[in-house]
């Protein structure tokens, strides 16, 4: 494990990389009430293919966005459903070269851990929920068009 300092923050950073390439890092803080997970995926809005031994796959624009809203969904319940009997906050965000999923707890900090952990590798899909699904990310679309900041940045990256 490597530590990282910083004392002028007075944080340090730890961090490894497991056997399978998963890189992790924990900021320990003591006097903190609450805890903080995030499991950040190197595949965001930008992303329209990804490569898995040797192999590229196309995938469709927007595809980690719709990952983002879809891996909340199980086959029993929906994953707030589980982070609420542990008393843990979930969400998720997607930038354009990242997914991150995360959670904030006070108390059950590793049953919130196997949550986080288990919807991420244990997708949940039916025609009826990928319908729904491509309707809400629809009406997201039309709000950003509609937001005069979002319009101008994105001219901007376009200039």
């Amino acid at each position: 494990m490597e530590i990282y300092s910083y004392p002028q923050l007075d944080e340090q950073i730890q961090a490894t990389v497991l056997p399978n390439g998963l890189r992790i890092y924990c900021v320990p803080r003591a006097d903190s009430e609450k805890t903080f997970a995030m499991l950040a995926a190197d595949f965001g809005s930008i992303d329209c293919h990804f490569t898995i031994d040797g192999q590229t796959h196309d995938v469709t624009p927007g595809i980690a966005h719709f990952l983002e809203h879809k891996l909340f969904e199980n086959e029993d319940s929906d994953v707030f459903a589980l982070y609420a009997k542990t008393g843990a906050e979930g969400n998720a965000f997607t930038s354009f070269d990242k997914t991150c999923y995360l959670f904030r707890c006070s108390d059950h900090y590793l049953d919130s851990l196997e949550i986080l952990l288990s919807f991420v590798q244990s997708p949940y899909f039916t025609p009826e929920n990928v319908a729904k699904e491509q309707g809400i990310i629809g009406q997201e679309i039309r709000m950003c068009d509609d937001d005069p900041g979002w319009r101008v940045f994105f001219h901007m990256l376009q200039g």
